[in-house]
Parts: C-alpha cells; structure tokens; sequence
C-alpha cells in the first residue's frame, strides 16, 4: 500500500480585505464564505485571509482550483482547540472522491501582513489501481 500525496499552498494580503470597500466586501463575504465561517470570522480580516487561503489551498490539491468547484463546496471550520478542518460538499466532494481520497490535513498561519494556508491529502494506491 503506497500513499499518494496531493498538496495545495496560498498566500494572501491581509490588506487585500483591508482596502475593499465595505459594499463590495461584503458581497464578497457572502459568495465565498459559509454563514459558520462568517461567524467565526466576525470583524477579522486575518481570520478571513486565513479561511480563504486554505480553501485556495484545498482547491489546489483537488488539482482545479475555484471554478470547478464553488467557494462553498470548501467549509474550513475549527475545533474547539482551534485546529482547522476541511469538510467538502457537492463537486469538492465528487473530486475527492474521484481522486481517492482518504484524509485530509490543513495548517493556517498569519504574520501582521499575510495569511498562508497548506492542505495536504492522501489517497493510497491500492484504492486508485482498483
């Protein structure tokens, strides 16, 4: 049994949030961020930058990246200790699924400036070759 491994990274402003103004971050908020993110997110532009990095990340160890798949399909929440989780719907799913995928990791980081986010998955080659 051989593991596949796919990875995805992103880095993004957090001024990118900063400087939007307040109409169009709003709409923005809403089309790409589940009402739990939002939530979590509150007021955080870091906390925004961080979820929506690591949904680019996810995206990209999918291989498609957003367009293929909705920002939606992708919900980044957190435990109780604050460890990000990846839970994937509809088309995010289906591709996992396509790609056999058997588990997931996500790590979120922020400086004053940027948020960076690294997902990884792993799928086993016994799975793939069936």
């Amino acid at each position: 049994m051989k593991p596949i491994i796919f990875s995805g990274i992103d880095l993004i402003d957090i001024d990118r949030f900063s400087l939007l103004d307040p109409s169009i971050l709003k709409r923005f908020f809403t089309r790409v961020f589940t009402p739990e993110e939002l939530e979590y997110i509150g007021k955080s532009h870091n906390r925004a930058a961080g979820i929506f990095a690591a949904k680019e990340a996810v995206s990209k160890a999918l291989g498609c990246g957003i367009g293929p798949i909705s920002w939606q399909d992708i919900i980044i929440s957190h435990t109780p200790d604050r460890q990000p989780t990846i839970t994937l719907l509809n088309k995010a799913r289906e591709k996992s699924a396509e790609l056999h995928i058997r588990q997931w990791s996500i790590s979120i980081t922020h400086t004053k400036k940027t948020a960076a986010a690294v997902a990884v998955a792993v799928a086993v080659s016994e799975d793939i070759l069936k």
